[in-house]
């Protein structure tokens, strides 16, 4: 277990330790700027738990920040790159390994169910911070949450840029436009003034809600971002296309294997960035309609 003194002390190690522990996907500094919001405290909602990476610096945060709060997260546990794992029961026994190693456990409350079948499992009150990590359609999740977000909410959503993935199984290609779909719909609701300009760190918007709205996002505005979706550029860089397809060999040959070169790749990915963690850059620019491709 980390306890809170030891976190100032190798914030660095901290966030880059979640990479490995509980096979995180996101950068160190990431984690951090995450670990920060949740000092927010109050009823955090998470959507899309993984293996719980987000989950800990969620509450890691609310634990060091010194406020009442609790955490609580949603996810079907099906599918998903972390095949490796097995059942939805296996995943969830390894997601409550990670949270008991970091010592969160009496913070969290993990729900195996998409936020729409699972909400009755969250009590009455005001959400204050809110974090989208699922399948990109964010219109569906805010609104479910439309009347239970605090005026300003913290908002965070992953994976918000331009940008499509291809994937190919043998004869069948998978067209992956979860990170378009996040940015088109952040940026309508930066546009219409539901959401601020915010920052973006690497792929993840950080801001929060704005204004009082009797919805946060319209269904004409919504519709306009899905169907952008229709034609669409696909990177056809070499070098990703093979590691993927290597990826995805070793993914049917070894799922272990492949879990433990996913989460080599992330080191050596995020190397230069870990050894600078202990602090939060912002990012560059404001607007998240300035997309970094990958």
């Amino acid at each position: 277990m980390l306890e809170g003194a030891k976190l100032e002390g190798a914030r660095t190690e901290l966030f880059s330790e979640l990479i490995e522990t509980c096979d995180g996907m996101l950068p160190p500094q990431v984690y951090a700027r995450i670990y920060q919001t949740a000092q927010r405290g109050g009823l955090i909602v998470e959507v899309g738990t993984a293996l719980g990476a987000a989950t800990v610096a969620l509450a890691l945060g609310l634990k060091h920040s010194g406020r009442a709060g609790h955490v609580f997260t949603f996810d079907p546990m099906t599918g998903g790159p972390r095949r490796s794992v097995g059942s939805a029961e296996k995943r969830i026994a390894r997601i409550r390994q990670n949270l008991a190693h970091y010592g969160v456990t009496d913070l969290v409350t993990i729900t195996p169910h998409d936020l729409c079948g699972g909400l009755s499992a969250l009590p009455d009150g005001p959400v204050s911070v809110l974090m989208l990590d699922a399948d990109g359609r964010i219109d569906r999740d805010l609104e479910i949450l439309n009347d239970r977000l605090v005026r300003d909410c913290s908002l965070i959503i992953d994976d918000v840029a331009d940008l499509v993935r291809v994937k190919r199984r043998g004869a069948v290609y998978r067209i992956d436009s979860k990170m378009r779909l996040s940015w088109l719909l952040t940026n309508k609701l930066i546009a219409s003034g539901s959401l601020s300009t915010g920052q973006k760190l690497v792929d993840t918007y950080f801001g929060q809600l704005t204004g009082d709205r009797a919805r946060l996002i319209e269904p004409a505005d919504a519709l306009d971002a899905y169907r952008q979706l229709v034609f669409q550029n696909a990177s056809a860089n070499r070098m990703q296309r093979l590691r993927s397809h290597v990826l995805e060999w070793w993914q049917d040959l070894s799922p272990d294997l492949a879990a433990k070169c996913r989460r080599a790749y992330r080191r050596i990915k995020y190397r230069d960035q870990m050894a600078a963690s202990d602090r939060v850059h912002p990012a560059s620019d404001a607007s998240v309609s300035q997309s970094t491709r990958q």
